[in-house]
């Protein structure tokens, strides 16, 4: 079934709710990119990005589409129409991308006239948004990493990509007298992560399709002591036939493969919340309302029987629900989940010149959990310890960990810390102040962002 936008659907409101305040960084930085396309150009991508969003939550996309709420040919136009959606038509914003997005936008608008003043800055992000907007994360980093350069005092200067010619580093930077160069690498989350939801996707589908046969509101938590590729095909179905038969409300184990439990869920509080508001059905707000709590980057399968409003992104009735909460915890899946930068290094210490005095920037999500984060943490001390940068004059290695998350009551938070690496040095660090998104007067602290 094919559907038409009404003619306001990307307007501002003509009067702005105090609730939801303008955002004057992230606008500045959404008209900016906004000027490097046609109007007409924007429109088309705009709305094929609404068009997607509204097609996957009305279950006309895949679950197991990889992209789902975002066609991957065009991230850049997903990314743009979140940050337009956060300060112009907020009924369109999705929290849990908005969260990494955003941000972002924010730091690049609130810099954005220091920004404008690097050489070679419009022609990369001209790129990022005509040829590589399949995956925009590489260029944003390298406008961050460029701000944070400048704002320190650094005469930053992008070195322009030419065809045929080998790949060279990113940047060329003064700064305290001295000259660099500096390279920059953006990891993405890897495939063993996407891996284990696909997989627990499987386990859960044929129990979940029975509880809403038989109209049973459930709960399930799961932990998983082994690699999912490792539990059987019917484990689950087994543990919900266990409780069904049991006739209890609650039904737990503790075993070799999992600890968890299953029991009845309360749609009261979810209820007696939609008779005053309607809520975005697979947001944070929801799952709250459904379990009781709110935890942070914890994943979630669920099934709804709910009646829609308007906005087909939003629910005002809900008389069924089945949610799964899991984790998977083995030593191999969080080690897999903890992707080292050695490749990443390796990749951009290539890219350096032989003479000259060199930097490597490179900046991950950090969104699978703080025990996986540890394991990273300590996998890139080890490989920075012995690194060999084979001739090259590398002399620090910065990792950003970005965290981004939807948490209920917010549009979006968003952490970072930065571990800085010695390699070769041969002066003192050149960044005094090393955050690429958070504000000016938000303190750096020393350590991961696990601690306290």
């Amino acid at each position: 079934m094919s559907y038409d936008f009404p003619s306001d659907f990307f307007e501002p409101p003509k009067v702005r709710p105090a609730e939801w305040p303008d955002h004057p960084d992230v606008r500045r930085a959404v008209e900016w990119f906004r000027s490097f396309m046609s109007k007409q150009q924007w429109e088309l991508r705009r709305e094929a990005a609404a068009r997607r969003l509204y097609d996957a939550s009305l279950a006309r996309v895949g679950p197991d589409d990889k992209g789902r709420l975002f066609d991957e040919t065009d991230t850049f136009g997903w990314y743009l129409f979140l940050a337009e959606a956060f300060v112009d038509h907020i009924g369109n914003y999705e929290p849990t991308f908005g969260s990494r997005v955003v941000p972002v936008f924010a730091a690049i608008g609130r810099n954005l006239a220091l920004l404008k003043t690097i050489a070679g800055v419009a022609e990369r992000m001209q790129r990022m948004i005509d040829q590589d907007r399949l995956q925009p994360n590489g260029a944003l980093f390298e406008a961050l990493v460029a701000i944070c350069y400048a704002r320190q005092g650094g005469q930053v200067k992008f070195v322009p990509a030419e065809p045929g010619r080998a790949r060279t580093h990113d940047m060329d930077v003064t700064i305290n007298g001295l000259d660099y160069a500096v390279e920059c690498k953006r990891m993405e989350t890897g495939d063993y992560g996407e891996g284990e939801r696909r997989r627990m996707r499987e386990l859960w589908r044929p129990c979940s399709a029975e509880l809403c046969r038989i109209e049973r509101s459930t709960f399930g938590n799961v932990d998983f002591a082994v690699p999912l590729n490792e539990i059987p095909e019917d484990y689950m179905i087994q543990k919900v036939g266990a409780w069904l038969r049991s006739g209890k409300k609650h039904f737990s184990w503790n075993e070799k493969e999992s600890s968890g439990w299953i029991r009845d869920l309360d749609l009261r509080p979810l209820q007696a919340e939609l008779e005053n508001s309607c809520v975005m059905h697979g947001s944070s707000r929801l799952v709250e309302l459904l379990t009781g709590e709110y935890i942070k980057n914890r994943s979630f399968l669920q099934s709804l029987r709910m009646k829609l409003w308007d906005n087909p992104r939003y629910m005002y009735e809900c008389d069924l629900a089945v949610i799964f909460r899991w984790q998977s915890l083995s030593d191999r899946a969080t080690s897999a989940k903890a992707r080292d930068v050695f490749h990443k290094l390796v990749e951009a210490n290539d890219q350096l010149p032989e003479d000259r005095r060199s930097i490597i920037h490179i900046g991950f999500e950090a969104v699978e959990g703080d025990e996986v984060e540890k394991v990273r943490y300590a996998k890139i001390v080890a490989t920075t310890e012995k690194f060999d940068p084979k001739g090259k004059r590398l002399e620090y290695v910065y990792c950003h960990y970005f965290v981004p998350e939807s948490p209920p009551e917010q549009s979006w938070a968003f952490d970072e810390t930065t571990q800085m690496r010695d390699i070769r040095p041969e002066g003192p660090p050149p960044l005094a102040a090393q955050f690429l998104v958070s504000p000016d007067d938000v303190e750096e602290r020393q350590g991961p962002h696990w601690g306290p």
